[in-house]
């Protein structure tokens, strides 16, 4: 088994299509001159003329994808200097590379992404943030073990604090009016792993509103926080769009997120009787 680091970014400093490969279940890689050629169709690193026009980390990192991944490597997906995902790599002990001639990824630039491998990407990842150094050079690096200890021990450590993830919250301060302190790193963990759906009516605002609604979505403290301290777990936040959020506190006591859900269906259903 191989572990490796592996960035989505589109060129340097370019935007990113790590959200397109989780989704795929896929791990891509692409450049210009083969962006279009099925690598598995051509004797190893063929066609030449085509691996002539790539710079040296270039053909290394396209000769990780298609020639070395195998089944049950690991890979760690690089975004910025942050470790976003794990994923195990799927596919075959000879090889795992799959040329996707229905170009099903493209960048902004409309390049393909058609160099990949299948992965069971990981849902519940913690974040780490981690300085790779001279390795950051290369799209995908194998890791070594003074990096591999180096991640365990930071993934342990975030482990430890979502498993624990409790907020001392409700420290009163004033600006014009008494706030209560939010614990950010809760509703941070809570929004990254979900799909960014109200839990009430399922309404996306990027669906809707397109890159504008990107990521948005509102938390709503289940518990709310009153006179003094509370604590509050990731179990106790919920995210709803702007309008099911004014409506749970609409009335005092507040509606909670499950009678509004049973107000919304009872509502669809009626209307879809109606019609």
């Amino acid at each position: 088994m191989t572990v490796w680091r592996m960035s989505f970014r589109v060129g340097k400093g370019g935007p990113s299509i790590w959200r397109e490969c989780f989704e795929l279940g896929v791990a891509a890689i692409t450049y210009n001159s083969v962006a279009e050629t099925d690598l598995s169709k051509y004797p190893k690193r063929e066609p030449k003329e085509l691996w002539a026009e790539l710079e040296n980390p270039q053909k290394a990192s396209l000769r990780h994808v298609a020639y070395d991944m195998r089944k049950g490597d690991i890979i760690y997906v690089k975004k910025g200097p942050e470790i976003i995902c794990r994923g195990v790599v799927q596919g075959s002990d000879s090889g795992s590379y799959r040329f996707d001639s229905d170009f099903r990824i493209r960048d902004h630039n409309g390049t393909p992404w058609a160099h990949q491998v299948p992965v069971e990407w990981e849902s519940d990842f913690p974040k780490l943030r981690i300085f790779l150094g001279t390795a950051q050079q290369f799209t995908v690096q194998k890791l070594d073990e003074d990096e591999l200890q180096m991640f365990a021990k930071q993934i342990e450590t975030a482990r430890k604090i979502e498993e624990n993830a409790v907020a001392e919250e409700g420290e009163a301060y004033k600006a014009e009016a008494i706030f209560r302190q939010r614990n950010r790193l809760l509703i941070q963990i809570k929004k990254e792993r979900s799909d960014y759906n109200c839990e009430v009516c399922g309404f996306n605002f990027k669906n809707f509103y397109g890159d504008t609604g990107k990521k948005y979505i509102v938390a709503h403290h289940t518990k709310p926080v009153a006179l003094g301290t509370s604590r509050t777990t990731l179990a106790d936040i919920a995210l709803v769009c702007a309008n099911c959020h004014a409506m749970i506190h609409a009335r005092n006591p507040l509606t909670s997120v499950t009678d509004l859900r049973n107000i919304v269906e009872k509502k669809m259903t009626n209307d879809k009787t109606i019609k």
